[in-house]
């Protein structure tokens, strides 16, 4: 399945050939790979470059090494989670902002509500309802983590409908970002009591397959948590004033 290396650079190329392999459907996930030992004959190198390979294509996400009697390296699924922390990684050096989060928002979002208000099923507006419920009933208690993680849940569902698996995972990590730049700039129980509202109307929009009055229903709610935040972290003087990335604190 591999081609034997000579190279200093071994392990990335044990890396590239493994990754080529999934990505190629040689190898699909769950499937065990062969063992240590056939590997290192395969590719030609030491134990300890194989083990440097794997552990890197572990973080990947793109194995799960096991340990036990039916331990060994398998082919695993990656998860959204590994990937949007790789990218978290790169954004940490461009100085990402709230007006780039919302740029991307203004331009998606809307777009996103769209198509879900042709597109929902009662399931997904049944979802839709039980987090706005839950934000409501969160806004008679300080807000916290919870109601935020709601708000943002409320996106996620709107853009599972597009059924585009770039757009939803842009729009996750773009909404994980804005989550956390929530938590830090702290804003009052007015901010969450106006976008709890605007979610109202959107789910409205949706409930009467409306695509036109979602799309702007959206692009309201978008815009305006664009200038609150803004107006919140130039009210609090803040000199750091690009988002910090969770585990850069």
């Amino acid at each position: 399945m591999f081609k034997s290396i000579s190279s200093s650079k071994a392990p990335q190329i044990i890396i590239k050939q493994v990754r080529g392999a999934i990505l190629r459907g040689d190898v699909v996930p769950g499937e065990k790979l062969p063992s240590s030992d056939e590997l290192m004959e395969q590719f030609g190198v030491s134990k300890a470059t194989l083990r440097e390979a794997l552990r890197a294509l572990e973080y990947l996400g793109l194995i799960e090494i096991r340990k036990g009697a039916k331990g060994g390296v398998y082919v695993k699924e990656v998860d959204m989670k590994v990937s949007q922390e790789s990218m978290i990684n790169f954004f940490h050096f461009k100085k990402v902002s709230v007006e780039h989060l919302s740029e991307v928002r203004k331009i998606l979002e809307p777009y996103a509500a769209k198509v879900a208000a042709e597109t929902i099923s009662e399931e997904g507006l049944q979802q839709l309802k039980e987090i706005n419920e839950k934000c409501e009933a969160a806004l008679s208690k300080a807000p916290d983590e919870e109601i935020n993680a709601n708000l943002v849940n409320f996106h996620r569902v709107i853009a599972q409908c597009t059924g585009n698996p770039v757009l939803i995972f842009i729009l996750a990590f773009v909404e994980d970002l804005l989550q956390e730049t929530k938590e830090r700039l702290r804003p009052d129980d007015g901010f969450f009591r106006a976008v709890v509202d605007d979610h109202k109307r959107i789910y409205e929009a949706l409930v009467n397959g409306d695509p036109d009055r979602a799309f702007n229903e959206m692009y309201k709610d978008v815009s305006k948590v664009e200038d609150s935040l803004i107006a919140i972290k130039n009210q609090s003087h803040l000199i750091q004033t690009e988002i910090t990335y969770p585990g850069t604190d």
